[in-house]
């Protein structure tokens, strides 16, 4: 059983749900072009990871993209196209108010670009206030599931990865953050969240 000290939260299809096919479409519509062919070019190569593990930078995505699609849209609406495809699960707020309201502390720790998380942090302002302490992809330069990124979040943490709790939708960064030596489990919704994390000695209300 673990000395529960810190929770990190993943940010995608944990707190916020998004669809990449509608970034592929309103990419598309702006710049003109097929969406089968933007599809292609974000995740049929390495093109959208070397984005969210900030190889490239914003400036860098777009005139890649500009230059594999033959298309001149603007940067800023392109890069609005790209994010605005994020919205908010609403029964896992009770859960992060509760959690701030005892100060315990959490973090997130998430797949996402540049424009994305700016995108977020100005959509969802509360995603900000929560968060105080963050690893993101694109800024530590390592995406789950590489061990990389979970290191950043123990030594974040400040505390034995063995008494940091995740939480995640996809299997495999379940399985890595273990490997890692964190406690970890794949999110099934907010309610079974929230009663193992009571299961575990927090201090919240079901």
């Amino acid at each position: 059983m673990t000395n529960l000290e810190f929770i990190y939260f993943d940010l995608g299809n944990v707190i916020l749900n998004f669809d990449h096919d509608l970034m592929c479409r309103q990419m598309a519509s702006v710049a003109g072009v097929d969406f089968g062919l933007v599809k292609q070019i974000l995740f049929e190569s390495e093109f959208q990871i070397q984005y969210e593990t900030g190889l490239i930078t914003s400036q860098e995505f777009f005139e890649t993209f500009c230059h594999q699609t033959h298309s001149t849209p603007e940067k800023d609406i392109l890069l609005r196209a790209s994010s605005d495809i994020f919205e908010l699960n609403p029964k896992m707020i009770p859960l992060l108010t509760q959690l701030t309201a005892i100060d315990f502390p959490i973090g997130v720790l998430s797949n996402t670009c540049e424009a994305h998380w700016d995108f977020i942090c100005r959509r969802f302002p509360s995603i900000d206030w929560y968060f105080s302490k963050r690893v993101l992809s694109n800024q530590v330069q390592s995406m789950k599931p590489d061990g990389g990124i979970y290191r950043a979040a123990i030594e974040l943490a400040g505390c034995p990865a063995k008494d940091i709790f995740f939480v995640d939708d996809k299997l495999a960064n379940v399985d890595a953050a273990k490997e890692a030596g964190l406690f970890a489990v794949q999110f099934e919704d907010a309610l079974t969240l929230t009663k193992t994390l009571v299961e575990l000695g927090a201090k919240i209300n079901l």
